[in-house]
């Protein structure tokens, strides 16, 4: 019973391990993509677009529009006693 007890808490150790990795390769993820926006932000309010221009902006889609962050799926439930 014991053998059971420590296979079971290594592969709920492994499996945290994952789910830490897969967190860090998506806050990474927002980390550069919040950059990429903070740029957009600072080129936008140091050099303000013309009415015209605007208009002429508004019709191409946002260089983000296709760009999500995917889902993390944590498996807490699994590791419940």
């Amino acid at each position: 019973m014991l053998k059971n007890n420590v296979s079971d808490h290594k592969l709920n150790v492994e499996a945290i391990i994952k789910n830490i990795n897969t967190i860090s390769l998506e806050l990474k993820k927002m980390k550069e993509l919040s950059q990429l926006l903070l740029c957009d932000l600072i080129l936008h309010f140091n050099n303000p677009v013309k009415t015209e221009d605007l208009n002429e902006t508004e019709k191409n889609s946002p260089p983000f529009e296709g760009s999500e962050l995917s889902d993390v799926s944590l498996a807490f439930n699994s590791f419940s006693a």
